[in-house]
């Protein structure tokens, strides 16, 4: 059977997943063949145990889901790239959904970063460097879920 993860305890391991024919079944940690930890609304596929509970529960990948994120991944290596600094602000404000608290840091450093590449050779190495990181840093928060990363920026 299919369905969604509703919700997840940390605390006791155990969760709540919403059949796709409406029943609801409690699991435990021990039921998740995963190596990711289960999250909220994370599409599953599972079988029932004689209880009612969930069992051999797996994660079902998305494949049109994940070619829209890398395309999406790549338009802010883009963006990034021919913009600088202001690539990071939007790739990480529009593209990545991130509130503007946690756009402004990465930006500014970003920002420093490209006024160290007016020094002449040195600037220059660490401006392609900071660059290039921040490229792939946009990269990665696009083209991941945003709720591995809700409390995450650099």
């Amino acid at each position: 059977m299919t369905g969604k993860i509703l919700g997840y305890d940390t605390t006791s391991n155990t969760g709540t997943i919403s059949g796709d024919n409406g029943e609801r079944y409690k699991f435990s940690k021990a039921e998740w063949k995963e190596s990711i930890a289960p999250q909220k609304e994370t599409k599953v596929d599972f079988d029932i145990a004689e209880d009612g509970e969930a069992k051999d529960i797996y994660q079902v990948k998305d494949s049109a889901a994940e070619n829209n994120d890398m395309l999406m991944g790549l338009i802010a290596i883009g963006i990034t790239f021919f913009f600088g600094f202001i690539g990071t602000f939007i790739s990480r404000l529009v593209l990545a959904k991130q509130p503007i608290g946690k756009t402004i840091v990465p930006t500014l450093i970003h920002f420093v970063i490209t006024m160290l590449g007016l020094i002449p050779v040195l600037g220059w190495i660490v401006y392609l460097i900071g660059t290039g990181y921040y490229m792939y840093k946009n990269y990665i928060l696009v083209t991941t879920d945003s709720y591995t990363l809700k409390n995450k920026y650099d």
